[in-house]
């Protein structure tokens, strides 16, 4: 009875690391090509930077959503949600 304690503790274990693992995995940066951007945040820049290229473009899937980074070639930084709607920016 003791022993099967311990093995179902250590099974335990290893499923909670491997889902800190995961998630830490998830929610990370990742560079990806301009042309993965969704359409209504390559729209937007093109509409509201037209004068401006984009340097960047990053992708951030965490577990209940995903998000995109694009930085601009005048120093902007913008974020958007997964529909491509502009969500912040930094200057």
């Amino acid at each position: 009875m003791k022993k099967s304690k311990i093995i179902l503790a250590s099974i335990v274990g290893l499923i909670i690391a491997a889902m800190a693992i995961t998630i830490e995995v998830l929610d990370e940066d990742r560079m990806i090509p301009v042309e993965d951007l969704p359409t209504a945040v390559k729209t937007y820049v093109q509409n509201n930077y037209p004068n401006s290229n984009i340097a960047y473009a990053k992708k951030k899937n965490e577990i209940i959503k995903t998000t995109y980074k694009v930085g601009m070639s005048d120093g902007f930084e913008l974020e958007f949600d997964g529909n491509g709607m502009l969500t912040d920016f930094d200057d």
